[in-house]
């Protein structure tokens, strides 16, 4: 549940081959569908708006009944409303100037960029992979690797991130001193 997912930066930025044929599927859908769309860098000002669909989401994934969500909640709106001081840098997606994704991350090492959150209006088909693949083409390329957390036990959030095909899936162990 907790086993962070990594993969190579350059794979999600391309979307090359086979095995990414149903990501830039949907990529493609969308593009069809809002061919407006816009992707803008992540700043202090959207920060508001990025939080009340956030909420919007959480209200459908029932954020209150499950500890992880409600966790990942309050760590979210920290890290977005001190987003300078912590070195954040994200994106969001705009379709008929409303926010329907964004995502922000940070450096872990000089060779891996965490991506930390990732939202997206499930009601806008695509929105996710178009949010994903854009936000790994503004990285830079010095990153090798995007580390896209833990799935959290939750079982579509597995299989959305096993279907982009981790490099690593890294296996995190807790211990106590006794």
């Amino acid at each position: 549940d907790f086993s962070d997912y990594i993969y190579l930066r350059s794979d999600l930025a391309s979307l090359s081959g086979k095995k990414y044929q149903p990501k830039r599927n949907h990529i493609n859908k969308f593009k069809t569908l809002y061919p407006n769309y816009k992707y803008v860098d992540l700043t202090p000002e959207l920060v508001p708006e990025c939080i009340k669909l956030e909420e919007i989401w959480c209200r459908a994934n029932n954020c209150e009944e499950q500890a992880e969500l409600s966790a990942e909640r309050t760590s979210m709106n920290l890290a977005l409303n001190n987003m300078e001081k912590l070195g954040i840098k994200g994106g969001v997606l705009y379709v008929d100037e409303k926010i329907v994704a964004f995502t922000y991350g940070a450096i872990i090492n000089n060779n891996t960029w965490d991506v930390c959150v990732e939202k997206a209006d499930t009601t806008i088909p695509g929105a996710y992979p178009v949010i994903n693949y854009e936000y790994a083409n503004q990285i830079d390329e010095k990153f090798i690797y995007l580390n896209r957390e833990e799935d959290l036990g939750l079982e579509g959030l597995r299989k959305a991130k096993l279907s982009y095909k981790p490099t690593i899936l890294l296996n995190k162990i807790i211990a106590e001193l006794k």
